[in-house]
């Protein structure tokens, strides 16, 4: 019997011990953070509605105008990537032209564009189709235009006749620009 109280007294102290040890504080502590990027890619034209017109001749015998532009809008643009992930911007008209195209060139944006190295590179002018994308920038990084009324990459429009067409017709057309990221495999 004095056997098993000596083994419960034992057992009760180691407990009672177990129980009453706190965690010491020291002069230094860790904590585990999970540090995260969610990104984002954001754009927005901005400006007055356009008008593109081929206009005829005033007086018999004049030239008709073959080309129209415009360069009053802007693409607004927000891109947060990770790693060295990059994004491109592309644009595609609603439906296909008759004996005329439309030309798009972004142009650099103003000095509010935040990152400006990360702004991509521009591609110059694309004719725009209603059957593929049409590339405006690639290599695209983390960056942001600004919502002031100039920011943004400008949007330049060319509307022009094609050589030689027998047809023109005119159109109300909506032109989709999208901003997507680029998979690496296809940067190669």
């Amino acid at each position: 019997m004095v056997n098993r109280l000596n083994i419960l007294i034992l057992v009760g102290l180691l407990l009672a011990t177990a129980l009453s040890t706190k965690a010491q504080d020291t002069n230094v502590a860790t904590q585990p953070v999970k540090l995260q990027v969610a990104g984002s890619a954001l754009v927005a034209v901005f400006g007055p509605p356009v008008v593109l017109q081929l206009a005829g001749a005033k007086e018999a015998g004049d030239s008709i105008s073959t080309a129209a532009e415009n360069d009053l809008t802007r693409l607004r643009i927000s891109s947060l990537v990770q790693d060295n992930e990059l994004r491109s911007i592309t644009a595609r008209l609603s439906e296909e032209l008759v004996g005329t195209q439309l030309l798009v060139d972004l142009k650099n944006p103003n000095a509010n564009f935040k990152y400006p190295l990360a702004k991509g590179e521009l591609k110059g002018p694309q004719v725009l189709s209603n059957e593929s994308d049409a590339v405006l920038v690639e290599g695209i990084g983390t960056c942001w235009s600004g919502r002031g009324e100039d920011d943004g990459y400008v949007i330049k429009y060319v509307y022009k006749a094609i050589q030689g067409a027998p047809i023109l017709k005119g159109s109300d057309v909506t032109i989709t620009y999208t901003i997507t990221l680029v998979p690496s495999d296809a940067r190669e």
